[in-house]
């Protein structure tokens, strides 16, 4: 696989209807955690008690057993049941072209998210929300807009509508969109309630 361009989101699309078959449990219970020791004990990795690991030769060392990883090791694309691989030139060509800034949300609401360093004086933007958890129809609205009253909360990760009308939204259903629709109009909604109607969502 030749380096030509960089890997947008519709060449991993292609790339995943004809990567390596690959089951759930093989790539969560042999591949990676196999992987992991292997790469371990390749870079010598030892936190020594950190959670995050601040000396810099670890951190170094840290980065190549992640460089390696997804080089030998791909992405596990779940829908499919494959594997989507990547040349060493097209992971560089992404560390080295990322988007160095962007904005989340609108008008006096917006926030910059910018590129930190290490040990960057700027604070990061800080996302609240219930994340992709399961939340009860009944409580989403209030439950998010408690995130929103927080003055430190920058803009919103949702949570996950459980059912709609009383239905559960189940895939490939009218009641999946639905339940899509109604999570964007009550988030919206809960920040507007909160004062602040260009979050971030």
């Amino acid at each position: 696989m030749a380096y030509t361009k960089s890997v947008d989101c519709y060449e991993f699309y292609d790339r995943s209807k004809t990567g390596e078959k690959c089951s759930q449990d093989d790539w969560d219970l042999m591949r990676i955690p196999m992987k992991a020791m292997e790469l371990k004990q390749k870079y010598k990795l030892d936190f020594k008690g950190e959670f995050v690991p601040t000396n810099a030769d670890m951190t170094e060392k840290l980065f190549w057993a992640g460089f390696d990883m997804l080089l030998e090791c791909g992405i596990f694309v779940t829908d499919q049941q494959r594997v989507v691989k990547y040349t060493a030139d097209e992971i560089w060509d992404a560390i080295s072209n990322p988007q160095y800034e962007f904005q989340l949300g609108s008008g006096r609401d917006a926030v910059q998210v910018r590129k930190r360093k290490v040990a960057d004086k700027r604070g990061p933007v800080i996302q609240g929300g219930p994340t992709g958890s399961p939340v009860s129809e009944e409580v989403f609205m209030p439950i998010h807009m408690s995130y929103a009253l927080e003055k430190e909360v920058d803009t919103i990760v949702n949570g996950v509508m459980t059912s709609v009308r009383g239905k559960p939204p189940v895939p490939k259903t009218p009641y999946e969109i639905l339940s899509a629709k109604t999570e964007t109009r009550l988030i919206k909604q809960a920040t507007a309630l909160a004062g602040r109607p260009g979050m971030g969502v």
